[in-house]
């Protein structure tokens, strides 16, 4: 039997197991809930088999920091596949990363003539004495968002927030697909019509005089939030009581508490949920913030009840506005805090299923991301006196609309 290493982070209260494989198990402690709060996992590549080693890593992958592991990448190139297979991506030491086109991975013979420069390591400031597997990724990951900008199927930010780059790519794609691909998407082939026309395409260009050279250096390193990336900060309040703010790049950030117990017993420890939308500025420094002016406001006097009634996820989990949406199998639920976010979320849902464009609507634990056949939207209220949802606006059919669809009842009306 190989021998095991294990390392406890005390703060994180994780305990991580190796056995030299290239997966460290994690394994969450009394303090820290067992569902989806941290993955079971992460991956590693060639690192050394070593206590300090398994410590460093696990330390890195806690901050959201690259993980280092000292990979030879001249004796042991790094290989991804981006756009469904379509292009294969390597690096096998040297200035640059390199691509070429591939018949949904498959692999080519590593002296084939096909390869091209794509993203030179100058261009980032790296060297290929500081490459680490993580980066990239990252960076891979960021060249294909700028692909898709020269293509013009993803608007680029205007003043770009790393940790937001990429955002929406999948939206884009999709909604770029219904409008131009339309005798593709008919056949409910939505992402099948997008890849087919992608590898055309790249075809084309890699075969022009130019060939994928327009491409080089697309996009921009990455700061993605992801369970092999995620992003975590550590507070203590006035009394000492120590917090934990991690978010793994889903639709909620957790609070942990490693000095008490009972946190992780509770039913909800969820503190934000939608971190991109509800973020105004830079993503990271806002969700800092909001984590910082949370410990600021706590109190000693406060239960542990109490101080998550107080997060911002859990205002938004008992929002007193929603939206209905339905359709051939789909009934869904949007919920809003507002009235004016209400309607104004309605009517864009409304509007982009009479133009047979998918519709975008969070729920309280997930963002879908364009859903099809939304044929009904109506706007609901809750009633705390008689505990139940009212429809608050008369419903909205795209396929017999009325002049008053999206209205508000009048005060006087029952709502049906």
């Amino acid at each position: 039997m190989s021998a095991t290493l294990m390392y406890h982070h005390d703060r994180a209260d994780l305990t991580f197991t190796w056995n030299s494989s290239t997966q460290i198990t994690i394994r969450a402690g009394s303090t820290v809930p067992h569902w989806g709060v941290y993955p079971d996992r992460i991956s590693v590549g060639e690192l050394p088999f070593t206590l300090s080693a398994l410590r460093d890593a696990c330390d890195a992958w806690w901050e959201g920091r690259e993980i280092t592991t000292g990979r030879n990448f001249a004796e042991h190139p790094w290989t991804t596949y981006e756009f469904s297979g379509r292009v294969q991506i390597r690096y096998q030491g040297g200035p640059f990363i390199e691509a070429v086109l591939t018949e949904h991975c498959q692999p080519l013979p590593a002296n084939s003539m096909d390869w091209q420069p794509i993203i030179d390591l100058a261009a980032d400031d790296r060297t290929p004495t500081d490459v680490t597997t993580d980066w990239l990724y990252r960076r891979t990951n960021g060249w294909t968002t700028g692909v898709l900008e020269h293509l013009g199927i993803h608007a680029p930010q205007q003043v770009p927030d790393s940790a937001r780059y990429g955002d929406g790519t999948g939206d884009s794609v999709t909604a770029w697909t219904i409008r131009h691909l339309p005798t593709q998407v008919k056949a409910d082939s939505t992402w099948g019509a997008w890849t087919t026309w992608f590898a055309a395409t790249a075809r084309e260009v890699w075969n022009a005089p130019q060939g994928p050279e327009q491409w080089r250096n697309a996009g921009i390193v990455t700061r993605p939030v992801a369970d092999w990336a995620p992003w975590t900060y550590q507070d203590i309040t006035a009394d000492g009581t120590r917090f934990n703010f991690s978010w793994l790049g889903g639709n909620s950030v957790h609070i942990t508490c490693p000095d008490n117990p009972r946190l992780a017993t509770l039913y909800d420890s969820t503190f934000l949920l939608h971190p991109r939308e509800q973020a105004t500025g830079p993503l990271l420094p806002w969700l800092q913030e909001q984590a910082r002016q949370w410990i600021a406001n706590c109190t000693t006097t406060q239960t542990l009840a109490e101080i998550l009634a107080s997060t911002p996820g859990n205002s938004f989990r008992h929002a007193p506005w929603q939206i209905e949406l339905a359709g051939p199998g789909l009934s869904a639920h949007a919920p809003c805090l507002t009235e004016e976010e209400a309607y104004k979320v309605a009517r864009q849902a409304r509007d982009n299923a009479a133009n047979e464009e998918g519709v975008s609507f969070r729920s309280i634990f997930r963002y879908h991301d364009s859903a099809n056949g939304v044929s009904n939207v109506c706007v609901k209220h809750w009633n705390p006196e008689e505990n139940l949802w009212r429809t608050h606006s008369r419903p909205w059919n795209k396929n017999n609309p009325a002049p008053d669809a999206l209205i508000p009842y009048p005060s006087a009306a029952p709502a049906s």
